[in-house]
């Protein structure tokens, strides 16, 4: 399995393999369409990275570019460049990509022309490494924000979690303090947060820190103790 960490990566030295063990490919060409690769934004958000793909492939690779997205929700996404290109004859390469990690899948097509020669077979192979190569990048944002979504709820629950038992030992410490049952101890917690401005989590981890609760008489008249009718 490949990590989000390592895809983009991967494809990338893919790519640079290629150039490198392609005698038809010029090296110069292939060292700049890299570079050029290397600073495609990368994001959750396939229009925002494939956006950037003619710009990258015209004049360094190809002629012409034209990349065509859609999820299936929001209207068809194109760019062109150059930008006042309509439909041109040229090598294409359709993608669908599943999402594995919450988001919508997407579709597109990518097409590349040349009008002073015929596409090789070299040209389609390179077509076909920078479209894995975005798509790694895509996957790669959405795992990350994935697991920070992750993260988030994790430490979400484990705070819950904290506040919980931190309003009970409170609520423990209340109940001793006052001799009441558990519900009324917690409404005196309530109360304690409403006229302090505090949350209930911040007045239990007071009086778990100081042992006790400062309470009213005016406060203790409105519960009942525990024993007394």
């Amino acid at each position: 399995m490949i990590s989000g960490d390592a895809a983009p990566a991967i494809a990338e030295a893919n790519l640079g393999a290629f150039f490198r063990q392609r005698a038809d490919v010029p090296t110069v060409c292939g060292a700049a369409l890299i570079s050029s690769l290397g600073e495609l934004r990368g994001s959750d958000d396939p229009v925002v990275t494939f956006g950037g793909l003619p710009k990258v492939c015209v004049p360094e690779f190809a002629e012409g570019c034209q990349v065509e997205l859609s999820d299936g929700t929001q209207p068809l996404f194109r760019v062109s460049r150059p930008e006042s290109a309509t439909d041109h004859p040229g090598g294409t390469d359709q993608m669908r990509v599943a999402s594995r990690t919450g988001y919508p899948s997407y579709a597109g097509v990518v097409t590349h022309w040349w009008t002073g020669r015929t596409p090789s077979e070299s040209d389609a192979v390179v077509a076909d490494l920078m479209i894995k190569y975005l798509v790694a990048l895509v996957d790669h944002e959405r795992l990350m924000a994935a697991m920070a979504r992750a993260e988030d709820r994790a430490a979400s629950l484990a705070l819950a979690a904290i506040s919980g038992r931190t309003i009970n030992l409170a609520t423990g410490i209340v109940m001793h303090q006052n001799k009441l049952a558990a519900d009324d101890a917690e409404d005196l917690l309530r109360q304690s947060a409403w006229t302090t401005g505090r949350s209930l989590h911040q007045v239990a981890a007071s009086v778990v820190r100081s042992g006790s609760l400062e309470v009213s008489r005016a406060a203790l008249s409105g519960v009942r103790r525990l024993g007394t009718h």
